[in-house]
Parts: C-alpha cells; structure tokens; sequence
C-alpha cells in the first residue's frame, strides 16, 4: 500500500474540494451571501490535494509538461482540469469578497468553476477506468468518486455554515442532508453488483473479491460508518430546521462529519489495496 497512501489523500480532498464547490453553488443560487465563509475552504483542500499529488509523481517538475498529451491521456486532463478548477475557484472567489462585480458575473465563474472540477474528476475516474485492472475498469470507480464528491461537498458545506452561525439557512442544511444521503445511498446500492461482477469476472477480478473477503471488517465497516454517518446528518438536519439551529444540533453534524470521513477513507484504502493486474494467475 504504501506510496498509494498519498493517492487515497489525493483523491479524497479533490473530490471533497469539488463537490464543496458544486454543493456551495447550488444551494446559493438565489443568494450568493452564504459562500464567502465557504469558498476559501475549497481552494484549501484542492491546494493540498495538488501539494500531495506532487509527492507521488516521479518527477514533480514535470506536471507542467503533462499538459501536452491532453488529447490522448486522462493524467494530463485531470492536471488540466484540476489546475483550471484552481484557477477559476480564485477568481471566483476575488469576485465573491473583494469586487463589485455584478451577481451574474459571481454566478457564472462559480459554475465554471464547478464544471472544470467535474472534468477533472471524470478525468481522474477515467485514469482507473482505463487500466489493466479489472477491479477498477467498471463503472463502480466514476461512482464511487463522484457520490465520495457528493457526500464529503454536502457534509463540509453544512458544517462550515452552521459553524458561521447564519440565520435562515436551515433549509440549505436539510437540502444537504438530503445530497448527502444521495450519494451514500448510490454507494450502497451500486456495492452487491460490484462485488458479484467481481466474483464472476476474471481471475484479476476474483482475487479482487477474495481479497475483499478477507478485509470484510473494514469493508462492512466502511457501510456501516456510512450509515450511521447518514443517520447523524438526517437528525442534525432535522433538529436545526425545527430549532432554529439549536446548539445541541452541532453534536450531530460533527458527529456525521466524522464519521462519513471515516467511511470515505476505508473504502478508498480498500480501492487501491485490492486493485490486482489481469496478469495475475499468468506467465
């Protein structure tokens, strides 16, 4: 496993920077006041995810260069999208606090913004997809990166607002719940037919499963922090908007944080250490 630790951190926090992004601008579409406690924290994590992508690559100083391949590699997509999404997160946010740049203008560098963070994801997905190893070559990898998006965006979003304490809001925190409660529910449901395509697929794929097998604490784990992680951030929801953010709702939402963390970062662990080559079983 070693060195794919940085790869677990990696795709983590730029999944969770994008989908805080994507989160912050659909639940402020009628009123932008609510993003500026929000978008510096975006532009936090993709920045640490970029500095740790830097320590797996063997040769840092040739990122740059990875550029020029973007019409065959999906490496070099995802450092283009990925440093677009940066770039565009900035101006963005330069908007949002420091000018007196019209509403329109917020709205439409906020959703550029997302979209180039939705390219690099789907770029970062398509890296796995397209490889030698069966246990990632399925659409299970694009979902389990985008509902990861989905979960960690929904639940950084509630927590950084409730944090800001501001009034009104407790619709936004429900309607993350609910995006929150999406994206664990399409990690559950799209898991069985994973590990039965695995089963059945080829030998690469089958010491997948059997691997699998034998980490099933951690695999069951994983559901179930994410669950009960679920569970937390439904009652938060349910307690800020019939409370009026009462102070003991803040007990839930951290609780979920830190559990749909957790969950998250089992199940990335699991997905680079049972990744197996179809050359597995051959001479």
């Amino acid at each position: 496993m070693g060195k794919e630790w940085a790869l677990v951190f990696f795709t983590l926090l730029a999944q969770a920077s994008v989908g805080l992004m994507v989160v912050a601008q659909a639940l402020n579409a009628k009123d932008r006041s609510g993003l500026k406690g929000v978008l510096p924290w975006v532009g936090i994590l993709m920045a640490a995810s970029m500095l740790i992508s830097l320590g797996h690559l063997g040769s840092p100083l040739g990122a740059p260069r990875a550029i020029l391949n973007l019409k065959s590699s999906w490496l070099s997509r995802e450092i283009f999208f990925a440093a677009g999404f940066f770039i565009l997160w900035a101006i963005n946010y330069l908007f949002e606090t420091r000018s007196q740049a019209g509403e329109g203008v917020k709205a439409i560098t906020g959703w550029l913004a997302g979209l180039c963070g939705v390219l690099a994801l789907i770029s970062m997905a398509n890296i796995y997809v397209h490889t030698i190893l069966p246990a990632w070559a399925t659409a299970y990898t694009h979902i389990a990166f985008y509902s990861t998006a989905l979960v960690l965006g929904a639940v950084l979003y509630a927590v950084l607002t409730h944090r800001a304490g501001q009034e009104g809001r407790e619709g936004q925190l429900k309607q993350a719940a609910i995006l929150a409660v999406i994206g664990i529910a399409l990690q559950l449901v799209s898991l069985p037919p994973y590990l039965a395509y695995l089963g059945a697929g080829p030998a690469a794929a089958q010491e997948t499963a059997r691997q699998l097998t034998g980490a099933a604490p951690v695999l069951i784990l994983s559901q179930a922090l994410a669950v009960i992680g679920g569970i937390f951030f439904g009652v938060f929801a349910l307690k800020a908007h019939g409370e009026k953010g009462a102070p003991q709702a803040g007990q839930w939402l951290y609780g979920a944080l830190a559990l749909l963390i957790l969950a998250e970062l089992a199940g990335r662990y699991l997905f680079y250490a049972t990744g197996v080559s179809i050359m597995v079983g051959q001479f």
